[in-house]
């Protein structure tokens, strides 16, 4: 079972840091929930440039209608961990195209002609397959979330290792900073530095069954063609 806190918790927390307990209206609830979640996307921001796996991450699906190239991405779509693409139950690892492979893979001569996607590109809010996949394939995608806001008192947290503490400090350095309070400013960011090395050799741990190793992205050279 996963250890959560909540949002007022995590507020009375913040406040007690920065010694602002009694001073509610240069520091009122609605700031204090606002510098938390600041602290969520700075603490999200450090997982994903350290493990993009380290983050809340989730999976969807799609079929091909064999008329479009671009799909939308789920509402809370982050990043892209991986695409696995299935035809006729072939089912094959994707990789991006650079942006100026986009003009060979879309002649009229390539969408006649092709049977199945070999590439991908994200563009915005939607992933884009080329060669244009026909009807009736499917697509399979892992990718890391959105950070989550919270907006109401009850909303929870999954502190996971207790990084709720990071995000406690964090907010409080912001107020230590707004109130001039440097000695109380300069503790938390040492205290963040420290805790910010260990949270980096987490998020390299998530997995330690298996060292990384090289990957044949063409097992089969039979995916080198469009055909």
């Amino acid at each position: 079972m996963s250890l959560t806190t909540d949002l007022d918790t995590m507020a009375d927390a913040v406040r007690r840091t920065a010694d602002v307990v009694a001073f509610t209206d240069k520091h009122p609830t609605t700031r204090i929930y606002a510098l938390i979640n600041q602290g969520l996307g700075a603490l999200s921001r450090l997982c994903r440039t350290t493990n993009p796996e380290f983050n809340p991450i989730a999976s969807a699906d799609f079929e091909t209608d064999g008329v479009s190239t671009t799909y939308a991405l789920g509402s809370s779509f982050r990043s892209l961990l991986s695409v696995e693409y299935t035809a006729d139950d072939l089912k094959t690892w994707l990789r991006p195209y650079q942006l100026q492979e986009r003009a060979a893979l879309t002649t009229s001569e390539v969408y006649a002609n092709a049977l199945r996607a070999t590439s991908y590109r994200i563009m915005g809010a939607n992933i884009e397959l080329l060669p244009r996949p026909p009807e009736g394939h499917t697509v399979f995608y892992w990718y890391a979330t959105t950070v989550p806001q919270l907006a109401t008192g009850g909303a929870l947290f999954d502190t996971v290792e207790r990084l709720d503490t990071w995000v406690i400090w964090w907010a409080a350095r912001e107020i230590a900073m707004e109130r001039e309070a440097w000695e109380r400013h300069d503790r938390l960011s040492a205290k963040l530095a420290e805790m910010t090395d260990e949270i980096r050799i987490l998020a390299r741990s998530i997995d330690l069954s298996h060292p990384e190793r090289v990957v044949d992205v063409w097992p089969d050279k039979r995916r080198r063609s469009w055909r």
